[in-house]
């Protein structure tokens, strides 16, 4: 287990944008579980490649912490890995309260769609889409903002 340090804002690093994946290789296999293994230590609902400071299109998400399950029994399953994510549909727009492992004890309102599909890859590059409301929505656009150099304090 690596758990890696958070880059904080006001780290220039997070206002820069990521790197495509084209190489799926150990690295990225690394990467992913360095991801997987902080989330989980900091009890998170989510992770993007900035915020332990690799500029990589990749985030995590913990299902079972989105579903609002509290255990920290964790399956495989329990994490979704997105490399590479595209929304291609959003609607309904509302109002979300929001924190962000790199902003401690920080909230804020953010406007986020309340529905999107999202096209990406997975840690082995292969294609899925996904179709997210509620809290797995606004957690995608989150994290895809984090990739993009955009954070929460901005929207």
């Amino acid at each position: 287990m690596v758990v890696k340090p958070l880059v904080y804002h006001p780290n220039s690093l997070l206002r820069e944008v990521s790197s495509k994946i084209d190489v799926f290789d150990s690295g990225l296999q690394v990467l992913v579980e360095d991801l997987i293994d902080t989330m989980l230590a900091e009890d998170s609902m989510g992770l993007a490649a900035p915020q332990i400071g690799e500029l990589k299109r990749v985030f995590v998400l913990n299902k079972k912490r989105i579903a609002g399950n509290k255990s920290k029994n964790y399956q495989p399953e329990d994490i979704l890995c997105i490399v590479n994510p595209e929304i291609e549909h959003q609607e309904n727009l509302i109002d979300s309260s929001e924190g962000c492992l790199s902003f401690p004890g920080r909230r804020e309102t953010v406007k986020r769609f309340n529905n999107i599909r999202l096209k990406a890859v997975n840690r082995e590059n292969h294609p899925f889409t996904l179709d997210g409301d509620g809290m797995l929505s606004i957690l995608v656009q989150h994290e895809i903002d984090h990739l993009n150099g955009i954070l929460f304090i901005d929207r």
